[in-house]
């Protein structure tokens, strides 16, 4: 054997006994990873075999003759229902995971255009930027753009094939474009700053953590890691989408430089043409004067300023009005426990926290009421006032925040936190007919929030991105 051939010989085992460590681990890991897919592969298996059975035993109990059977075959078909329904979402679910361990990216066409994706932390079902989120992929897949929406986790009340997991996310090209919509201290952030396209980011604020003190540590922190996140993203961000004026100036002060466009939520308003819960409007159309506040239960709202507002309004005005808290709240949380004992302190009665009900039941609120009062501390847009404004609900709202902007002129805007002003102001709409006035003027507004004009906005934002090659990570 030659000089040369014992010393590549010598180097090759040297470096397999260096590297053997590393590869016996990526070996290991192989191992697992397979054995992991194999096991979720018998589970897909199991599962779609039980499916079979049941459907089986559907078709047999559907067979049944005389009454007894056939109320004993009602009752398992129902049953059956509901197992096939659980079953078939967890086969999706693992044929999901199943493409995740492979690293099975997502497929998406070029076709001459740019491709838009979204990124959010979570697909919520309901909220506003679960709603505007689905509403910007339609219009994009409208509009003729490969489209997707990429997240951590999505709610099992959406359908499987709204999103898609980040980590199947393909690689995008330089002329690609990423909407990334911020709300709270997001897991993507890292994930944002990797990437080599252009990237927009979709302001939609985040709560100073100061609100959620002596309540919420864990918001607190929350909070804190999320406005650190948008401070640090601004050398990744190469076009800010604030969703109002009072978003681009927390922005600014940040020190974003990057252009910055302003524009309101994406509302689907054809959502709210469904009919409203029949039994809630039947039990409160009952000529008694009914205000309503919609929106968590968080201390950021100031709800208890709400309470107070309409204690003094129901003291010295109208004895027999009823108001309405409409939105989520846990009953071990802090600040709700607050806003119980306000109650009992103030001894004021029909104060009512619905719960938790379905969208036909807080539309059936907004269709009852009579002025709609919001004296939060902080708000990035507010989707309830434009919600009040669709219904026709005069608005009295504390000056705050984003809260003029989007009531851009109407409605009644108080400077202060004077409770018998806010008292006298909804006095004056229920009874004293200046609602028309202001309804007059909040419809006019509403237009300015219309599906066209946004998407309008948007589509012209976008095309303008197209054209520009501004990207700080190419």
């Amino acid at each position: 054997m030659g000089g040369g051939a014992f010393l590549k010989r010598l180097i090759r085992k040297l470096t397999y006994w260096l590297y053997r460590p590393m590869f016996d681990q990526q070996s290991e890991y192989n191992r697992q990873l397979l054995a992991a897919v194999e096991d979720i592969s018998k589970t897909q298996e199991c599962i779609a075999e039980n499916i079979r059975n049941l459907n089986q035993d559907r078709l047999a109990l559907l067979s049944a003759f005389n009454a007894d059977e056939a109320r004993q075959a009602a009752e398992r078909l129902r049953e059956i229902s509901s197992l096939t329904g659980v079953m078939a979402e967890n086969l999706r679910n693992l044929n999901r995971d199943v493409d995740i361990l492979k690293g099975v990216k997502c497929y998406l066409p070029k076709n001459g255009r740019p491709r838009v994706v979204q990124l959010v932390s979570c697909l919520n079902f309901g909220d506003a930027v679960g709603n505007e989120v689905i509403a910007f992929k339609k219009f994009l897949k409208e509009n003729g753009y490969v489209t997707e929406i990429f997240t951590e986790a999505i709610s099992p009340r959406l359908p499987a094939d709204t999103a898609i997991n980040y980590r199947r996310m393909p690689v995008l090209d330089p002329e690609d474009i990423v909407i990334y919509h911020f709300a709270s201290e997001c897991s993507l952030f890292d994930t944002v700053k990797q990437l080599k396209c252009k990237v927009v980011l979709r302001y939609h604020n985040v709560t100073p953590p100061k609100f959620f003190e002596g309540f919420d540590e864990n918001a607190v922190i929350a909070c804190s890691n999320g406005l650190s996140q948008v401070s640090e993203l601004r050398e990744y961000i190469d076009y800010c989408l604030p969703v109002s004026e009072f978003n681009k100036k927390d922005l600014t002060e940040m020190g974003y430089t990057c252009p910055m466009t302003v524009l309101p939520i994406l509302i689907r308003f054809s959502d709210y043409e469904q009919q409203p819960d029949e039994q809630v409007v039947q039990k409160y159309s009952d000529g008694r004067s009914n205000i309503l506040f919609v929106g968590r239960m968080a201390p950021n709202k100031k709800v208890e300023d709400v309470i107070s507002a309409f204690a003094v309004y129901k003291d010295r005005y109208d004895p027999a009005a009823r108001l309405f808290l409409v939105g989520s709240y846990n009953e071990g949380d802090g600040y709700y426990r607050k806003l119980v004992k306000h109650i009992e302190d103030l001894g004021v009665k029909d104060v009512i926290f619905p719960g938790h009900i379905s969208f036909a039941a807080i539309l059936a609120y907004y269709s009852i009421a009579h002025a709609f009062l919001c004296m939060s501390e902080h708000e990035g847009f507010c989707v309830p006032l434009v919600e009040a404004m669709y219904f026709h609900v005069p608005i009295v709202a504390y000056n705050s925040s984003a809260v003029p902007s989007t009531l851009g002129g109407t409605g009644v805007l108080l400077d202060e936190k004077e409770y018998d002003k806010a008292a006298k102001a909804i006095w004056e709409i229920t009874k004293n007919d200046k609602a028309e006035e202001i309804v007059k003027g909040q419809d006019k507004r509403l237009k300015d929030f219309s599906q066209k004009n946004i998407t309008g906005q948007l589509r012209k934002f976008i095309a303008d991105i197209e054209k520009n090659d501004n990207c700080k990570n190419k």
